[in-house]
Parts: C-alpha cells; structure tokens; sequence
C-alpha cells in the first residue's frame, strides 16, 4: 500500500497538477492532505477544480487546516475584509471567489482523527478515516497496520506549530496511540522520532520554506512488512508560469503589499509572508498605530528589501 501526504497547498494549482502527474506514476493508494488548501493564490476556483478531480481520481482522506477556518469563521461571524487591503486583501479575494458548495465542503472536513487499516468485504486491506470524537481507546490498537494520526498544525490545535514549540511536539508524541503522527502548518518538511514513533511533516507543498523557491514538498508511505516506509520529495513545477498567474489576476490590487511579499516567499523559499506580517505588529507597536494602516505596511516592506 502506498499513500501521499501532502499539506499547505495555499491554492497553488500549479504545483498540485505537477504532483499529481507524479503520483500516477508512482501506483499511489490514496492522498492524504493536510488543511490549508486555499487562500493568498490566484483564482481559486482553479485550485477547487484540481482538488475536485484529485478526488475523483483517488481516494483521498483530507482535514481541515487553519486558512479553511479563517474562511468558515468568516461566515460565523463577519471580519470586516477588505479588497486592496494588506491585512485582510488576499483572504478577501479568496473567500468572494469560492462558492456556496466550496465552503460547504470545508466546513465537512473533519479538524484531525486517525488512519486505521480494515478489510473491506472484497477481503481486501483499505485505509479507513476516523474522526476525532469517534475515536476510542482500541480504534488504533485494532487497526490492521500501523494507524496514522492526522491533523493540520497538532491534534486539536489547528495552528499549533511544532516548530515554534518543540516542547508540544514531545507531549504528543509522548501520549501518541499512533504510529506516525502527521502534520503540517510550518512549510518545513521534516521527519522526527521520539520512543518508537515519528512525527512527519510533509512540508508545503504550494509555499514549501526550502530557501529555494518553486518546489513543491510531499511525502509518500509504502507500508511494508507491517511497518511504513517514509519517502520524501521536492520537485519542481512552472514558477514563472504560477507567478504570471498573479497579473492575470491583479493579485497585488486585492492584497498590495501581503500579495508581494508571498510572490517573494515563493521566489526563493524564505518565508517573506511571515517576516513581513511580524514587521508590520512590531512597527504597529512602536507608532501607536494598528496593522490596518498600509504606510506601516509599506515601511516593513522596504526595510525587508
């Protein structure tokens, strides 16, 4: 059995068709993704069409990441974004050029739960997803391979960052009933091990922090001898051609300097988006100001040229 995991795909169409043809060749099972599918690219309907067709093609077993949640909270309780806007431009963009259907399908993808392997009644071994609140103490421990713990930042913390915070990475592995836990959120692809289970992040596979630019990371699972083998991949996809995207677009209308600072990040795999959002709150801070006024945002921009 082979199964892909990708995560961060941040609407990236053109990297996910370039993995996709990838994994055909590859005789893949299944694709397992992390959350944070969309938001900051160009025309997401494209991306919702790739993903839609991904789905078709193989059987997939997705979560929800924090960007899915932006959006969903964004119904819940409206967040005042606004078009040209460099704190809010490019989730605007995003969430008035999905449907009613798109969101709808966010809002039904589960926050994390586990992998587990069953037989299906053409005696065959299959991958089956359970959510988090129907899990029990022997869902893992029944499973008939060893079970994969899903989930986008950590389990039940959609924006928890293991790579912030190694300390919170070593309390869940410690209290893991998994093999293999699963995550993404940092854009870094990275495997760790910690008394006889690992952590695997696939690292991003549309906005991958490789101090590079213009690969997309994933990984693949082979289960072999009752135990999973880990493979990871960076491979290149058309970057001029996604960046062209961004014009047809008029990106940097709806998110001036944010929009930017991401064609930056995916230029050279040096996380800009952050920088640039961190520079803005400090600068903020200092001129009594807040992360709305976009003079602050321009000034973080030049001091980061």
């Amino acid at each position: 059995m082979k199964l892909a995991v990708i995560s961060d795909l941040h609407g990236n169409y053109y990297a996910l068709a370039k993995v996709l043809a990838f994994l055909r060749s590859q005789e893949i099972d299944g694709i397992i993704g992390l959350g944070d599918f969309v938001t900051d690219g160009p025309f997401p309907q494209r991306m919702m069409r790739v993903l839609r067709e991904m789905q078709e093609e193989f059987p997939c077993y997705l979560v929800r990441g924090n960007r899915e949640e932006y959006l969903l909270e964004n119904i819940r309780h409206p967040q005042n974004w606004k078009a040209g806007s460099s704190t809010s431009g490019l989730l605007d963009y995003t969430f008035r050029n999905l449907t009613g259907q798109d969101l709808e399908f966010f809002e039904h993808l589960p926050t994390d739960g586990v992998l587990v392997g069953k037989i299906n009644e053409s005696g065959r071994l299959i991958p089956v997803f359970v959510p988090q609140e129907e899990i029990t103490p022997d869902t893992c421990r029944e499973s008939l391979f060893p079970a994969l713990r899903l989930c986008h930042g950590a389990p039940g913390e959609l924006r928890g960052n293991f790579g912030l915070h190694p300390e919170l990475l070593l309390s869940h592995l410690k209290n893991l009933d998994a093999a293999i836990l699963l995550g993404g959120h940092s854009h870094k692809q990275e495997q760790r091990e910690y008394a006889e289970k690992t952590y695997l992040n696939p690292g991003s596979l549309g906005l991958a922090l490789d101090g590079v630019g213009g690969h997309a990371h994933f990984a693949i699972l082979t289960l072999e001898n009752s135990t999973w083998q880990i493979e990871c991949f960076q491979i290149p996809y058309d970057l001029e051609g996604y960046l062209a995207e961004f014009d047809r677009a008029g990106l940097e209308t709806h998110g001036s300097v944010l929009a930017r600072s991401l064609k930056r990040t995916l230029t050279c795999g040096v996380n800009y988006f952050y920088l640039t959002v961190k520079r803005v709150r400090e600068l903020a801070d200092a001129l009594a100001l807040t992360d709305l006024d976009e003079e602050v945002w321009k000034k973080a921009e030049q001091e980061l040229k």
